[in-house]
């Protein structure tokens, strides 16, 4: 199995490289700044340049476009925007090969309640969101085929070490979750 694993609004940093390597699995990294390195930043910061670099549609065209050049199984791994993102492009692909998409705190999933999976869905929230009720969205989800949700005690950003909410012990339960796979 391959795996396409998408970067948060951070893109490819320190953090995200170690996260490659700690799951130690055939991947390809997609980041909204064309695999340009970024260095350490707040958080507003990099939400500002998402937005103006990128955008959620952007960063959604980008992964159909990703998706609908698969050539082998393929699993794919979001982080917040990008597992937003990862579901809005799992519907428009009509490639077979993609076979599955595990999404970490997809936030903006919110803003798209009414898209299906095509696929096998598992998404991980955090404990609670500062813009919406997390039981909310996780029941409207959870109420769709090939959707499963799990509800952590955790907060959003909790897999990457530049986000205040990051949790070590986190971080390595879900690496091995992945790596399980």
């Amino acid at each position: 199995m391959n795996y396409i694993i998408v970067s948060d609004i951070y893109g490819l940093t320190a953090p995200f490289k170690r996260l490659l390597d700690n799951i130690q699995v055939t991947s390809v990294a997609i980041d909204p700044y064309n695999g340009q390195l970024q260095l350490i930043d707040s958080e507003k910061y990099y939400y500002n340049k998402f937005i103006n670099d990128c955008g959620h549609d952007n960063y959604a065209a980008k992964l159909l476009n990703v998706f609908n050049n698969l050539k082998e199984p393929t699993t794919c791994i979001g982080f917040s925007a990008g597992a937003s993102a990862a579901w809005r492009a799992q519907l428009l692909t009509g490639n077979p090969h993609l076979k599955k998409l595990i999404g970490f705190y997809p936030s903006q999933i919110r803003n798209h309640l009414d898209i299906s999976a095509r696929v096998p869905c598992t998404f991980i929230f955090p404990h609670t969101e500062m813009h919406f009720n997390v039981d909310e969205v996780i029941s409207a989800l959870a109420s769709k085929n090939q959707v499963t949700c799990n509800k952590t005690p955790f907060l959003h950003g909790f897999m990457n070490a530049y986000s205040a909410n990051y949790d070590g012990n986190a971080y390595d339960e879900y690496c091995a979750l992945i790596k399980s796979l």
